[in-house]
């Protein structure tokens, strides 16, 4: 529906209700009068023949012809008259015809037979136009304010598309600054509203771009991977550079085929080993360096939780490590490190390259821009581009310092949820059930013990740094889903911590032996309490 088309049916409509509602209470009111109006008339009539019947009786021709007159100008009859069979006797206002006339379909006649008089009977006419006139003047006045009342809307109407709706659209597809607030929120609206069907219509065409690029890189991976297992490679180094490399592949493929799912729903921050991720990308790299060394500087295991996913963070550094074996040509050195921060992670990659030029220094990360001079393969400058637009968009930044003949050092700061040191507990608890975290902390309470909750093992393992490792760990056998806390003992064991156990409510499990676990108790917090105050050997012993 157009605009004029909606103008037209909603302005009109309230003079459309009232125009029949108008009509419904004339007609009503018509209906009325009419029968009231036939009442007076036979009353009238019977008044004036009783009264007649007498002075017929006396034989007064004068009182007679004085009572129908008087029906014509106070009765409201149009002639009234006095007959004996077809033969008139007296009349007011009617020919000699007028006792065998017949009625008009205007007309009504009301006869009355006179009592006493021998057959004379009284026969009145009444003409219903004029008895309705005074209706039908109402309804004709009412008639005509309707009509004008719709006349003036339709000049209105036409005035109104004229001078308002005309400019006003014209203005509001174009980019002039409208006077009504509420219709530039709803231009802002519109054109918000296409910007997102485009990027939508642009989101499509590169999730239909990645499930072919992800299938393009599978098949030549999946024939690289046959192929190596025909070839023994003596170098246990070279080994795990090339599976590592083949996994990360993969890591890819499967990112782009699921970045579809991602894009459409609430995908929650993911956690995971930033310094695992430096170790990789350090042995994928140095069966490539030529001789060159490749340091890593980094604490055993760093857990963060950040926007950033980690095949991301891996190709962002696969990009800067790349870059920077590429520039260096004799003392072939770099150096990876990482230290965390309040609220982000910063992961330093340095190198004893020949440097980048000053000139060239604050282009780097522009789309499009190298630094590779003509003797080396010349570059795209897309892989720096990239790392710099993937860290900028979750609010991080990398930056760039370089000396000409001495190398280049940079450095990316990566936003990280910010969590507080966990310090000296008796114990912690991983449960993903509020009721049973509630009752802990109660327990814990009731015992003086200091009791570290967590809901996931997630929130666990950030802070895994600042708990003593001689602090007992229960984790709940069913986390989330198909998460189970045995499965992450391993992890936990690999980061130090010395006791770990495993608090379920499967009461069959409990007593008996689970690999990398110390015990398997229930979830009650005095369950808990005793198996802390058991003496070692009473424990399951660990089988790690």
């Amino acid at each position: 529906m157009t605009l004029k088309e909606w103008f037209k049916k909603f302005h009109n409509r309230p003079l459309k209700i009232a125009a029949g509602f108008l009509l419904a209470i004339w007609f009503v009111f018509s209906i009325r009068s009419y029968f009231v109006i036939e009442e007076k008339h036979l009353e009238a009539v019977n008044q004036t023949g009783d009264l007649l019947t007498f002075t017929l009786q006396s034989k007064d021709l004068v009182i007679t012809e004085s009572l129908l007159q008087s029906l014509l100008s106070q009765g409201g009859a149009t002639s009234a008259i006095l007959c004996k069979a077809n033969t008139q006797l007296t009349s007011a206002n009617e020919d000699l015809s007028g006792c065998s006339r017949k009625t008009s379909l205007t007309d009504k006649m009301i006869e009355k037979t006179l009592v006493g008089t021998g057959g004379i009977v009284l026969k009145v006419r009444f003409s219903m136009l004029r008895s309705l006139s005074p209706i039908f003047s109402v309804l004709g006045f009412g008639l005509i304010l309707v009509f004008s009342g719709f006349y003036f809307i339709q000049i209105a109407q036409r005035r109104i598309e004229k001078d308002i709706f005309g400019p006003l659209l014209n203005k509001l597809l174009s980019d002039d600054k409208l006077e009504i607030r509420e219709l530039n929120d709803l231009r802002e609206r519109v054109i918000h509203a296409k910007e997102l069907e485009a990027q939508k219509a642009v989101t499509l065409a590169i999730q239909e771009n990645n499930r072919q690029v992800a299938h393009d890189i599978r098949s030549p991976v999946d024939s690289i991977k046959e192929l190596l297992k025909q070839i023994e490679i003596q170098d246990p180094k070279i080994n795990n550079a090339l599976d590592i490399a083949i996994m990360r592949a993969n890591s890819i493929a499967n990112s782009l085929l699921s970045s579809e799912v991602q894009s459409d729903s609430f995908e929650k921050a993911p956690t995971y080993d930033v310094s695992d991720i430096l170790r990789n990308i350090a042995a994928e790299k140095m069966p490539l360096f030529g001789g060159g060394h490749i340091e890593v500087t980094a604490p055993k295991h760093q857990y963060v939780t950040t926007a950033l996913s980690s095949n991301s963070l891996a190709r962002v550094l696969s990009n800067i490590v790349d870059n920077a074996m590429l520039a260096c040509e004799q003392a072939k050195s770099i150096k990876i490190s990482c230290h965390r921060e309040a609220d982000a992670i910063s992961i330093v990659v340095c190198d004893t390259g020949r440097g980048i030029q000053p000139e060239n220094l604050d282009r780097i990360g522009e789309k499009g821009f190298s630094v590779r001079d003509k003797t080396q393969t010349r570059g795209t400058g897309r892989g720096v581009y990239s790392a710099k637009n993937t860290i900028e968009k979750i609010g991080g930044f990398i930056d760039f310092e370089s000396t000409v003949g001495v190398g280049t050092k940079v450095t990316m700061k990566i936003p990280v949820n910010p969590f507080n040191p966990v310090g000296d507990v008796d114990l912690i608890l991983v449960d993903n059930e509020k009721i049973v975290r509630l009752m802990w902390e109660i327990g814990a309470s009731n015992s003086g013990l200091k009791c570290k909750i967590f809901s996931s093992i997630d929130e666990l393992l950030v802070v895994s740094d600042s708990i003593s490792k001689t602090t007992p760990i229960f984790l709940d056998s069913n986390l989330d889903g198909s998460i189970k806390g045995e499965d992450f003992a391993p992890i936990l064991r690999g980061m130090g911590f010395q006791r770990i156990l495993l608090a379920t409510s499967y009461a069959h499990l409990h007593g008996t032996a689970v690999r990398h676990i110390d015990a398997v108790v229930g979830k009650s917090f005095d369950t808990a309490l005793k198996s802390l105050k058991a003496d070692d050997t009473g424990m399951k012993a660990n089988l790690c």
